[in-house]
């Protein structure tokens, strides 16, 4: 079950390298963008800082520090990792703080962090535009507490070393930045002044999808089994394969509830998916013409499991980088992660030999980067359990894709609609439960192109109802319920004039949203209610070197923009309230408001 911490010996051999501070560059000869208005600090106005300032944490301990320069192509960082002594387990709350600074110039990556092959941060950086750009992301980790538990002895007096990893594939070759690391995690013990005492609790993010009082017993990694020695623990996803890349797993015959995580980012083709039409504009007929749907989805030994529509995260690089300095985009720090609760196919995986779970990407191009975790619950008074699938209705989602398009310009529209639900039953020490979900999706994208490809506009939404029951055999209502609904609406226009010496002057205007709203009952009684409203507006403009297509000019480095935002964030839970509103224009914040007033929350 924990395969990668019985290959540490073997990966601190043959990965010693990777160990070692890689050389920094010498500094490139470009020209480099005008440091005026720039502010070096990037945050994320999101959630309520995760270190609480109230409570400290009984430790902290830096777990692994690198500097990233020329990575491509490399293995992850490593550092050993013992649990700390001086605060063992049981902890209230871990968590991860990751600082990132960039000494120069450099575009925009993805990095990833993983304790034993198990993925718990998927991050963007910031695109530094000036030397000495920093910045840090907090994350509660609290989820992942098997991973550093399960690193310490039953009597808490000694540690077990594992491996933290850290990948961000940098280069030097065109750009002189170097990003330098820290990771460090934070533990809580004992209670938390100012905590909500709710079934949300355990974690600081307050949309906490699970209807469970604690987290997981065991996690198993759904990933590269040699990534500490190669290209990272990621699955490298080049089109839409079938079947999907996929891990062998051995789920523990006690295990009464299973949930998969999945951490999933795009690039090359798909890097602005969100945006690509039916037909190629002013793409040239590249890959980029097969319109904007994408599905997350499982597989439990080739059989679908469930799926999601992505949130379209978009990245620093990406559109019009000035709207993003200071204020990162909705998720871009911390990429949303998507569950699959397995529970209805564990009479499936109980006969203690190794399955197949697979990641997959429906429509996807070049390339996707997927892993994931599976969360286990196991049953302490059981060496076994018992368990069967009683409903599998798992049609595909019916897509319609209509495009009228008269040389350059036209329009596509893509509607996306299906429901799944998915029945089984487990019998344990807690009794005969019957674990449905219910999962209904409804999408749809729009794309129109005018002036020969100059004008792009983009408009989508995506709308998931997602229900997990768990019924007594015999009881009237239902022993847990929670329904989750997400929306996330995207508006975009991008106006593209040609410019002298080459280049190419870019307008755009971006509104974009994620709300959640979560209902949790017990016993039939309502317990928790949360609604989380994520929202941003940004326009500006920005010129870039010209490059073949809105992908490509992705990657381009600007020459010259501006760009203002607004982002307000809102969260309500009960009596609990937080909003943040934070405005920024020309690389500068105007304001930045938080409060925890109900009131104000209501007004704003």
């Amino acid at each position: 079950m924990h395969r990668h911490l019985f290959l540490l010996p073997l990966l601190l051999i043959v990965c010693k390298a990777s160990f070692l501070p890689p050389p920094v560059a010498a500094a490139s000869s470009l020209r480099r963008i005008p440091a005026t208005n720039i502010t070096l600090e990037t945050f994320d106005p999101t959630l309520p800082p995760a270190l609480m300032s109230k409570t400290p944490p009984k430790c902290s301990l830096l777990v692994l520090h690198h500097v990233f320069a020329n990575t491509v192509g490399e293995p992850p960082a490593i550092a050993n990792f013992t649990s700390p002594l001086a605060c063992p387990a049981p902890w209230t709350r871990v968590v991860l703080e990751l600082s990132l600074s960039a000494s120069d110039v450099q575009k925009d990556r993805i990095a990833a962090v993983w304790v034993d092959g198990a993925e718990i941060l998927r991050t963007a950086t910031p695109l530094p535009m000036a030397a000495g750009a920093f910045w840090k992301v907090q994350k509660d980790v609290t989820r992942y507490t098997a991973l550093f538990r399960r690193l310490c002895s039953s009597g808490g007096t000694a540690g077990h070393a594992g491996a933290v990893s850290m990948m961000l594939e940098n280069s030097n070759a065109s750009l002189p930045g170097v990003y330098s690391a820290n990771v460090t995690l934070h533990f809580y013990r004992g209670p938390l002044a100012g905590a909500a005492p709710n079934r949300f609790a355990y974690m600081a993010h307050p949309m906490a999808k699970d209807i469970y009082r604690r987290p997981a017993d065991f996690i198993i990694p759904v990933s590269r089994e040699d990534g500490d020695c190669g290209s990272g623990f990621w699955f490298r996803l080049e089109n839409d394969t079938n079947p999907p890349p996929a891990a062998a797993v051995a789920v523990p015959r006690n295990t009464h509830r299973a949930v998969l995580e999945i951490f999933a980012s795009y690039h090359g083709a798909d890097e602005l998916w969100y945006a690509n039409p039916l037909r190629a504009a002013y793409d040239g007929g590249g890959a980029t013409a097969n319109g904007a749907f994408r599905q997350i989805y499982a597989t439990v030994d080739g059989r679908f499991a469930g799926g999601h529509i992505p949130f379209p995260v978009i990245y620093p690089g990406s559109i019009n980088p000035f709207f993003w300095s200071p204020v990162s985009a909705i998720g871009a720090f911390d990429l949303p992660t998507y569950d699959l609760d397995l529970t209805p196919f564990l009479s499936l995986l109980l006969d203690g030999q190794p399955h197949e779970i697979g990641l997959g990407v429906r429509d996807g191009q070049p390339y996707w980067l997927l892993a994931g975790n599976l969360h286990l619950w196991v049953d302490p008074w059981s060496d076994t359990v018992a368990a069967g699938v009683i409903d599998y209705r798992a049609p595909p989602l019916k897509v319609n894709r209509h495009a009228e398009w008269r040389n350059s310009d036209g329009g596509s529209e893509i509607n996306a609609e299906g429901t799944v639900r998915f029945s089984g039953w487990v019998s344990s020490s807690e009794g005969n439960l019957t674990t449905t979900v219910r999962q209904k999706v409804k999408f749809r994208s729009q794309v129109e192109v005018q002036n020969r490809g100059a004008v792009m506009q983009v408009e989508m939404t995506n709308k998931e109802r997602t229900t997990v029951g768990v019924l007594q055999r015999g009881a009237a209502t239902a022993a847990a319920r929670v329904q989750i609904l997400v929306e996330a609406p995207l508006q975009m226009k991008t106006e593209r004039v040609k410019a002298v010496g080459g280049a190419v002057f870019e307008r755009a205007r971006v509104s974009h949203q994620l709300q959640e709203v979560v209902n949790l009952n017990e016993n039939g009684q309502a317990v928790a209610v949360g609604v989380l409203t994520d929202r941003q507006e940004a326009e500006g403009s920005v010129l870039r070197k010209e490059g073949e297509g809105a992908a490509a000019a992705a990657a381009v480095l600007p020459v010259w923009g501006s760009g203002s935002t607004r982002a307000t964030y809102k969260y309500r839970d009960g009596s609990s309230c937080y909003m943040r509103a934070v405005s920024a224009a020309e690389g500068v914040v105007k304001s930045d408001m938080t409060s925890a007033s109900c009131a104000t929350a209501a007004a704003e």
